[in-house]
């Protein structure tokens, strides 16, 4: 699937606060890693942390819009269900649109 810096940042923050099963944690941690960004994004993306915020190089970030990211069946049925859990109990906002039309639709 292809993923945005955005939209990995924002499915790695709801993956994180996954829980479940045993076998279900170590899927969410591999799933969490696939998103992950390699030393040469983190290099070029010039990431930072403050509080409760992230930013990085917007113009980097236009070579990393189209990232292809692996996800397996069971992991992208785990983001499906959080993300409607999400809806639910109506909790998404702007930010998580593109990952909800990408997943549920």
């Amino acid at each position: 699937m292809k993923l945005s810096v955005v939209e990995r940042v924002l499915l790695g923050g709801i993956l994180s606060t996954y829980q479940g099963s045993f076998t279900n944690l170590k899927l969410v941690r591999e799933g969490r890693e696939a998103l992950s960004f390699n030393e040469e994004e983190n290099r070029l993306l010039e990431f930072n942390f403050t509080d409760d915020n992230i930013s990085w190089n917007p113009m980097a970030a236009l070579q990393f819009q189209d990232v292809e990211i692996e996800l397996g069946d069971n992991i992208t049925s785990i983001i499906k269900d959080m993300l409607m859990k999400l809806n639910e109990e109506e909790k998404l906002t702007e930010q998580h649109f593109s990952i909800y039309e990408k997943f549920m639709t």
